[in-house]
């Protein structure tokens, strides 16, 4: 598991509205045994997307909006392995995405 993997959501009760979470948490707390995620909603189905705080991301050919403002702790456990696709190229907008979160800038 790495920062910046892409997996499809654990959770049965979400998963049909936010089919994938994407990993956030810095590989140095490999060690912790939660991961900090946001979830994916495709992108047609979502209107109101803040550009700076909501990054679109395609995965598996589909656009899809990351919801950082919904971003939450999950077990390790839960994350299949391997992951699906991994979001390092897209780092500084979610970085930035993350920062203007929490600080507004």
């Amino acid at each position: 598991m790495a920062a910046f993997d892409i997996h499809a959501n654990p959770e049965p009760r979400t998963r049909g509205a936010l089919p994938y979470v994407i990993e956030l948490q810095a590989d140095l707390l490999s060690d912790l045994n939660t991961r900090l995620v946001a979830p994916f909603v495709p992108a047609q189905h979502y209107r109101g997307a803040v550009p700076r705080l909501n990054p679109v991301i395609d995965i598996e050919g589909e656009p899809h909006v990351l919801l950082v403002q919904q971003m939450a702790a999950l077990p390790k456990r839960t994350l299949a392995a391997p992951a699906l696709a991994n979001a390092e190229a897209h780092r500084y907008d979610i970085i930035a995405a993350v920062d203007f979160l929490v600080t507004g800038i």
